[in-house]
């Protein structure tokens, strides 16, 4: 199983420790374009994808997506700043793909958190996975232009361009479809 290989990377738990928090998660099969988060709702779910593919976004007063994530295979996704206040998410999660997850509830979670101390490495990981994903993503859309960004996914995550739909490519690049359209005949 993927998610234990992580977890017995990530933390030291022994044996019983690690039986004990993979019975927590629950498998659940999402289909394409499944809701999995709404916006106003508080995000009681970690999802760890061991299949397919989630995005994490916002939609404006205009109906404009904007994407702020897309998690593929071995990935923990959850509108983190929700799950930890236990506030309303502003955000939504959505599978783009037909996905094979492991679920865990936020009571379990912090359940394991109480009782098992080495799990907040697992906790640690996740944070610090979050921050370093959305400080490189701001820090790509504020200093690179569309080109720049499009070049650089085709060199880091080719998999996201043949995976997704040009409207869920260009919301993730921060761009129109017309201007990936453009990007995509010059490069």
């Amino acid at each position: 199983m993927i998610l234990a290989d992580l977890i017995q990377k990530i933390t030291m738990l022994n044996e019983k420790q690690l039986t004990t928090v993979i019975s927590y998660f629950k498998p659940v099969e999402a289909k394409k374009n499944e809701q999995l988060l709404e916006y106003g709702t508080v995000a009681n779910r970690l999802f760890f994808i061991n299949k397919g593919c989630l995005r994490l976004y916002y939609s404006n007063d205009d109906q404009s997506i904007i994407t702020r994530f897309m998690a593929f295979e071995n990935t923990f996704l959850t509108s983190i700043v929700s799950f930890i206040s236990r506030e309303p998410s502003t955000e939504y999660i959505q599978a783009v793909e037909a996905s094979e997850l492991l679920v865990i509830t936020y009571e379990d979670f912090s359940y394991l958190r109480k009782t098992i101390p080495e799990w907040d490495k697992m906790y640690i990981y996740i944070l610090e996975y979050g921050l370093t994903v959305i400080t490189s993503k701001l820090g790509n859309l504020l200093t690179q232009s569309a080109t720049e960004r499009y070049r650089n996914l085709l060199k880091n995550n080719p998999e996201l361009i043949q995976r997704l739909s040009n409207s869920n490519l260009a919301a993730y690049l921060n761009v129109s479809p017309e201007t990936l359209s453009r990007l995509k005949s010059q490069i």
